[in-house]
């Protein structure tokens, strides 16, 4: 009895890691699709939505059947998303019809597979799908907790864990008919608000005049994105050309605002806090970057990392943010880098080599977040900064350094910013060949903040132990 059990959840968990693993590579597959890139990016986003809840199915071997026709369906889709990476004018031109049949057939199958499921009524999937029905009204969940260092009771809102499909009108209301305008970007405006009842929010609208499709991928990837330096996606909205993302609000702006305006709606500033602070952001950021390049699947590169998209909250903890651009990594292309259509990014951040040649890597993240580095260190703008000189070591750390931090920098604080130069200075080399990957820059980072927080000087073995790591490739 004990043996069939074991065997029945063995095989359960075995499908779901099958029809898990299909829809990575059919999300990835859409990344260089050619034809039909509107069904195919729709697609990937229901099944990212049915990716997330595979996890979450009891191990009962009553959906044993059900998630073998999911796995046929989803087999199919796979074929289906790849014939669409023909690249052929002949077969885009005859080949879309077609496929558009397919995809409504597909589609059509999968919707039925999964109303076959007897555990429908399950409570994490019927709250998941509830989140983001077309009917849904958000109504936050309260929970009563004690006050800290009081015997009395607070009340605290709990803001969902996935995100939420908004109205116009909640939208409208949450921002009080869009009244405080926070920033403008390349891709929209962000304004805040409230919800009900609930948390500060940033919403961003999308321009009208911007192509469609930059919606739907930015959805699909910021939809399954969990990590404490990452920001949240709390909801969305899309009624008719309106286009909206609706993120948790960071109180602190960005790192470039800090850097730049000091004094800009803060009692303190990242540009006169300790260099321990700089150091802790640049840390937290590093590992939100790490995280998209090695802990998320599929890999996610970002192509839009700058100080202006990296938000801090109250207490200065950095979330990564600006998904815009981001894609996913398609597979077999991890080392040459994959050819886009766009090169996108923020000048003064962007690879060189991404820009020469159109082909984007993880390492294209790694570039430009040596920039950053760079950045908080001297407090200046990329535009200004010579980064040539930096890297080749024509100017030395001393003769760049922002002095607002400190006017004269401890020994151990001149190591800790010797660590955080040295790896930058990596970072930007001119071949993506040539750069550490993000795990080597973290571990740099907190070798930085270990030391910056010892007030102790380190020895010259452990200092050339650290900048043989960051070589090693």
């Amino acid at each position: 009895m004990a043996f069939t059990v074991v065997a029945n959840v063995a095989a359960v968990t075995q499908l779901i890691g099958q029809a898990t693993g299909l829809i990575s590579s059919i999300i990835r597959a859409v990344a260089t699709a050619r034809q039909n890139r509107r069904e195919c990016e729709n697609l990937a986003l229901r099944l990212s939505i049915i990716g997330d809840v595979l996890p979450r199915l009891p191990r009962d071997p009553v959906v044993e059947r059900p998630l073998k026709e999911l796995r046929t369906a989803l087999g199919k889709a796979h074929e289906l998303v790849l014939a669409c990476q023909d690249r052929s004018a002949a077969n885009r031109f005859f080949g879309a019809r077609r496929h558009a049949d397919s995809f409504r057939e597909i589609n059509a199958r999968i919707y039925f597979v999964l109303s076959l499921f007897p555990m429908v009524n399950y409570a994490a999937i019927t709250s998941h799908l509830a989140r983001i029905s077309l009917e849904h009204t958000w109504v936050p969940t309260m929970i009563t907790v004690p006050s800290p260092g009081s015997p009395s009771l607070q009340t605290l809102t709990v803001v969902p864990d996935y995100p939420c499909m908004f109205s116009w009108a909640e939208i409208v209301t949450a921002t009080n008919n869009f009244a405080d305008k926070l920033s403008r970007g390349w891709s929209g405006t962000v304004y805040k608000g409230r919800l009900h009842d609930g948390p500060e929010v940033a919403v961003k609208v999308l321009d009208k005049h911007k192509p469609h499709d930059t919606f739907v991928p930015e959805l699909v990837i910021t939809f399954r994105l969990r990590h404490d330096h990452i920001v949240r996606l709390v909801g969305w909205c899309e009624e008719e050309d309106d286009r909206m993302f609706v993120y948790e609000h960071m109180s602190n702006g960005t790192l470039r605002d800090r850097l730049q305006h000091p004094g800009g709606g803060s009692s303190s500033s990242a540009a006169t806090a300790p260099w321990m602070t700089r150091v802790a952001v640049l840390l937290g950021t590093s590992r939100a970057i790490h995280y998209l390049h090695c802990g998320a699947q599929p890999v996610v590169i970002h192509r839009n990392v700058s100080s202006s998209n990296i938000l801090l909250d109250m207490n200065w903890t950095p979330r990564l943010s600006g998904f815009g651009s981001a894609v996913y990594q398609a597979a077999g292309q991890e080392r040459g880098g994959q050819l886009v259509e766009e090169v996108v990014g923020t000048p003064g951040y962007i690879d060189p080599e991404y820009s020469r040649t159109k082909r984007v890597s993880t390492a294209s993240d790694v570039y430009s977040f040596g920039v950053v580095m760079l950045e908080a260190l001297t407090g200046e703008d990329p535009a200004t900064l010579q980064l040539d000189s930096i890297r080749t070591g024509k100017l030395a750390l001393k003769d760049v350094l922002d002095r607002r931090p400190s006017l004269d920098p401890t020994l151990p604080q001149m190591e800790a910013l010797e660590i955080v130069a040295d790896t930058a200075k990596r970072c930007l080399c001119l071949s993506r060949m040539g750069r550490p990957d993000m795990s080597k820059v973290v571990a740099n980072l907190e070798e930085a903040l270990v030391v910056i927080r010892s007030h102790e000087p380190m020895s010259m073995a452990r200092l050339s132990l650290i900048r043989r790591r960051t070589s090693e490739n």
